[in-house]
């Protein structure tokens, strides 16, 4: 039977970890004096109450640091957030000539034409406390992988990943956690006062960045995500920063990639300035062009994520 190759498979693991990342850690964001923090979109506490306070309605920068100090809260280990509902939604067009690119010489042959993302999709639920998530996704019809469309069910639980993907079979393959992480080309962070601090740091080391490349953020007004009021925000980040960014990830390669144009949106919920929504858009004469939408909404309801039945699940081979 045919496998999942190690590398997906960590990515897969890799963000569900991320997502459901917490501990009873109590430490705290913002530091004092500084605005930030925050409840969830769906629900909340006195904590969210009094960090909306301190938050200033009519600075995009203020709303924004309040949604990256929120960021910091759940993966430094604070557990303000209990619960939440997430979806991403990508489209878009991937050149053939790009791909091959990306993929190298001996998967080369394989590309024929442009890869078509139009409805690709990951949804759903992540319990932060519990530290599980069970996410569905489906991609449209990709001629290298067969011409048809492929869906799957992802559950991170008890250090457990499961993986079951349509092109592969009917039942849940079951992964070490530990293991498929650590195969990871980024480290994936646990949970602690030191992630919080990590975190901390590079969130500062980011603004510092875009401040000093003149990036610019403008309060759009007030939309509906999920029902709920959500301010919108645009930011005009300079495509040379994009572009270097790029080419410092593509590195050694001798040509890089770039971008001609992107564009970046934030949603933050008006009760609480939790993230509600991040559009990301980016086109380029070599690359194609993308849209990715992460939408967040069901702050702190209910979850309950089991694992599949030993009947649904196979170990994968050695």
């Amino acid at each position: 039977m045919v496998r999942l190759p190690r590398t997906a498979l960590s990515f897969f693991a890799g963000v569900l970890l991320v997502a459901s990342a917490c501990s009873s850690s109590s430490v705290t964001w913002p530091p004092a004096g500084t605005p930030g923090g925050g409840g969830g979109g769906g629900g909340g506490g006195g904590s969210s109450a009094s960090a909306a306070a301190t938050v200033n309605p009519n600075d995009p920068n203020s709303i924004i640091t309040s949604v990256l100090g929120g960021g910091v809260q759940l993966v430094g280990g604070e557990q303000n957030i209990k619960s939440f509902h997430v979806k991403v939604a990508l489209n878009g067009t991937i050149k053939a000539a790009a791909l091959k690119d990306l993929l190298g010489s001996s998967e080369a042959s394989l590309i024929t034409s442009d890869l078509k993302l139009d409805g690709t999709a990951i949804q759903g639920d992540v319990d932060v406390v519990g530290q599980a998530a069970h996410l569905g996704f489906n991609v449209p019809a990709i001629a290298f992988l067969g011409g048809q469309p492929i869906t799957g069910d992802l559950i991170l639980k008890d250090s457990a990943f499961y993986a079951k993907v349509s092109l592969l079979g009917t039942k849940y393959t079951k992964y070490d956690l530990g293991d498929l992480t650590s195969s990871l080309p980024i480290s994936v962070p646990t949970a602690g006062p030191s992630t919080l601090s990590n975190v901390t740091t590079s969130v500062d080391e980011i603004r510092k960045q875009l401040d000093e490349a003149g990036a610019k953020a403008t309060l759009v007004g007030v939309e509906k995500i999920g029902g709920k009021d959500a301010y919108h925000i645009n930011l005009s980040v300079p495509l040379k920063l994009i572009n270097d960014q790029i080419a410092a990830m593509a590195s050694p390669s001798p040509a890089p990639l770039t971008l001609d144009s992107a564009a970046v949106d934030m949603w933050a919920y008006k009760d609480t300035y939790y993230l509600a929504q991040l559009e990301v858009k980016g086109a380029s004469s070599k690359i194609g062009n993308l849209d990715l939408i992460v939408t967040v909404t069901n702050y702190d309801q209910p979850v309950t994520i089991t694992a599949p039945p030993a009947s649904q699940v196979e170990t994968p081979a050695p």
